[in-house]
């Protein structure tokens, strides 16, 4: 296979910055569109290749399919393009995939499931089938919604693309026979998305020859219980059996919304039960024939006993000896041995808490991804050991449980290590320009140390080459190409973003090295070490002093470019601490204007695109909450009381500390408590006009009646006959006194 080059370009228009993917047929490139000047994802297959006509129909075919679903839950991607050299298919840039989730909390994978419904709810209406349904599918965007990609497999109104192919782990048994295309494919892929996500792993490993699969028992996953509802939706979409399964994603999509409404109530634990017992327990029977098997259960067990009260004592002789030779003696318990008993089960307890509080410790500081083979030995040990504890072998237990710990130990004892080895990687990733190979560095050595300085370091010179990546790779192409000025200009403006870049500050030595005793080239050297330090009035100094030298060179309008592009930058960083403390301060709706104001300038600035997304919903709950305060008359509605007990709901799913929005929770539940207590108030008439109270019913005729009415606007109505039917709207506040209404016809009809 052809082998590609960081800075390459291809097609005379994506220039490559680094590999995100490898796989069979090609690779996956973060490019940038030179016709867009835009960053994204870039499938790439060299030529000539074995392949070419297969992958380009694929292409072809992915493209139709994206062309039809417009939706945001789905990555739509661009037109193939190819040359005599390459194939390519353009497509939005991801921040990632699911396959992070795998193992996970359900908590965490319950809202990238919901998405991911909905977008084949979508798909199916638009009449493709989506047939390759696998946690590297399924993409997370910058603003972190799922969007379902890879539609080179699919079926559009049951055509299908030439040489299909899919991934068995998640195939449906129809799709791996060939059947024809059918939305049960799309359930049970679904299935299998989700019990990889919430397992760690698919749910089975098909046999190579016949692609044969069965459907699991259980779902285990030790990250957090889950629902039994969950377990059920996902088990019964696994079903080997398409009648079996979930008629369609719609009643999918459902399932799954009641159960993300739900994720923060207590959980119902799945049952765990053999094969064998849950393959009893699927059996459709009546409840005809459950009482039949039960009167025939009782008639046994009756028979049983008559025999042996009756019959039994007919053909037994009791012996005159006991013969302790002839067999076991009966079990007795000693208090010695009894004693020794309860000090095994004791020790076992003691080292089982050791376990769990050093398992929670390590497993939060992620050792399920860098402790490898001898973290996971731990948990299936302690399983074993929970198992023999169960049947009172305390003996086996304490072994077992205490191998587990000594295995932790083991992961704990390496942890230093691992932290070197993640550090070590995302430093040398940086200074190669390999961001997302860094940034998977970095955020996987902070889960091992939270507060190491190097870890903040590192992710801090991701965010800060990520924008610069561009000009990381124009300075190696212009340091290849012998364009040392060039290489210079581009090296130290990565310098400017990540003084710590080796690689940026090699490159810039090499290019100075080269330029020798050129006096313009070292002004504009001098320029960039100055602007690099800070120090703009020095920077524009030497601008200067190059100018005169080189009055049209193009360096110098470049360089004055970056020097005024460093004073916004400034500007830049002085909003951002503004809209950091309207943050801090809950001042919700000035962070989001302040956000907003600054995508308008550049609707690239990516901190303000991810703050934008954080701060909206919370100064749409802000803003709601305070409608309701403002206003707490229309608390006496009944749809408005409801909108504000789900706004209460929501407000208590906040994480951390939030004492505006506390104050006014607490008001808006204060006031929900007075508009509930009764309020006394008098209606007064004339004992003959008739009055009917809205909300209440009829009253009757009446000189005087007292109520009790909950605060809100009320509507009474009188009628009588031969006069005019009157009206009298009134409202009852919280906590009023003495409130009196009159109602009576007086108005005679002529």
């Amino acid at each position: 296979m052809t082998e590609f080059a960081k800075g390459q370009r291809l097609c005379a228009r994506f220039l490559l910055i680094e590999v995100l993917e490898q796989s069979a047929w090609g690779q996956l490139w973060r490019a940038i569109d030179e016709q867009r000047s835009l960053q994204i994802a870039l499938k790439v297959l060299p030529l000539p290749s074995a392949d070419e006509a297969t992958v380009w129909s694929l292409m072809q075919h992915e493209h139709a399919a994206s062309q039809r679903l417009e939706n945001t839950g789905i990555l739509r991607v661009e037109a193939p393009v190819r040359d005599e050299a390459v194939l390519v298919l353009p497509m939005p840039l991801a921040a990632g995939d699911v396959r992070a989730l795998r193992g996970k909390s359900w908590t965490q994978s319950i809202v990238v499931l919901r998405e991911l419904a909905e977008a084949l709810v979508y798909a199916h209406s638009r009449g493709v089938i989506h047939r390759d349904l696998k946690p590297g599918n399924v993409l997370i965007d910058f603003d972190g919604r799922a969007r379902l990609a890879d539609f080179g497999v699919a079926s559009l109104d049951g055509l299908l693309p030439p040489q299909p192919l899919f991934s068995k782990f998640s195939a449906s048994p129809a799709l791996q026979r060939g059947a024809l295309p059918s939305v049960s494919d799309d359930v049970y892929g679904f299935g299998a998305l989700a019990y990889e996500l919430l397992s760690g792993y698919p749910p089975n490993f098909p046999d190579g020859a016949s692609g044969a699969t069965a459907r699991p028992a259980t779902i285990p996953n030790s990250a957090a219980p889950i629902p039994e509802a969950l377990s059920e939706l996902v088990l019964s979409a696994l079903d080997p059996d398409a009648n079996r399964r979930p008629r369609d994603m719609g009643e999918v999509l459902r399932r799954v919304a009641a159960l993300e409404a739900s994720r923060f109530e207590p959980v119902t634990v799945a049952r765990i039960v053999p094969l064998e017992v849950a393959a009893a327990e699927r059996d459709e029977r009546t409840p005809r024939q459950r009482s039949w098997l039960a009167w025939v259960g009782v008639i046994v067990l009756a028979a049983l006993l008559l025999g042996v009260f009756l019959v039994l004592p007919r053909f037994a002789t009791i012996p005159s000896v006991v013969d302790v030779g002839s067999g076991p003696a009966p079990t007795q318990t000693t208090p010695a041995a009894d004693s020794e008993r309860k000090r095994r089960q004791a020790a076992y307890e003691e080292s089982l808490a050791k376990f769990t509080t050093e398992f929670a410790t390590l497993d939060g500081l992620g050792a399920g991804v860098w402790g490898g083979a001898t973290f996971a030995a731990a948990r299936s040990l302690s399983e074993l050991a929970a198992s023999a504890a169960a049947d009172g072998d305390y003996v086996l237990a304490l072994d077992r449980i205490n191998v587990a710990v000594q295995r932790l130990e083991r992961v704990g004892a390496d942890r230093p290590a691992a932290l070197e080895r993640e550090l070590s990687k995302g430093e040398t990733a940086l200074d190669g320009g390999q961001i997302e190979v860094a940034r998977q560095a970095f955020e996987l050595a902070r889960l091992i140390e939270p507060e190491n300085a190097r870890v903040g370091i590192g992710l801090a010179r991701v965010a800060g080459l990520a924008p610069v990546l561009p000009a990381f790779v124009e300075a190696e192409t212009a340091a290849l190409s012998q364009d040392h000025l060039l290489a210079l200009t581009r090296y130290e403006e990565v310098l400017r973003a990540d003084p710590r870049n080796a690689g940026a500050r090699e490159g810039a030595a090499r290019a100075r090295a080269a330029l020798g005793s050129d006096r313009y080239a070292r002004e504009i050297g001098e320029a960039l070490a100055k602007l690099r330090a800070g120090r703009d009035v020095e920077a524009q100094a030497a601008i200067d002093r190059a100018r005169a030298l080189r009055p049209g060179a193009a360096e110098i309008g470049a360089v004055s470019a970056q020097l005024l592009a460093a004073g916004e930058r400034q500007n830049l960083e002085a909003v951002r601490a503004q809209i950091s403390e309207f943050e801090s301060a809950e001042r919700w709706a000035q962070a989001l204007a302040a956000y907003d104001a600054l995508l308008a300038r550049d609707s690239t600035i990516q901190f303000a695109r991810a703050g934008r997304a954080a701060v909206a919903p919370r100064a749409e709950l802000a803003r709601r909450l305070d409608q309701l305060l403002n206003n707490p008359a229309r608390l006496s509605a009944p749809e408005v009381r409801r909108d504000a007990e789900r706004l209460l709901a929501e407000a208590g799913k906040v994480q951390g500390a939030a004492p505006v929005l506390e104050s006014q929770t607490t008001r808006l539940r204060d006031t929900l408590r007075l508009y509930d207590q009764p309020v006394a108030l008098v209606l007064q008439s004339d004992g003959l006009t008739r009055v009917t109270l809205q909300r209440v019913g009829g009253i009757g005729a009446f000189t005087r009646k007292e109520l009790s009415l909950k605060p809100g606007r009320y509507v009474l109505t009188g009628d009588r006959p031969g006069f005019r039917d009157v009206r009298r709207e009134f409202t009852v506040l919280p906590g009023s006194t003495g409130l009196v209404v009159d109602v009576r016809c007086t108005e005679t009809i002529s």
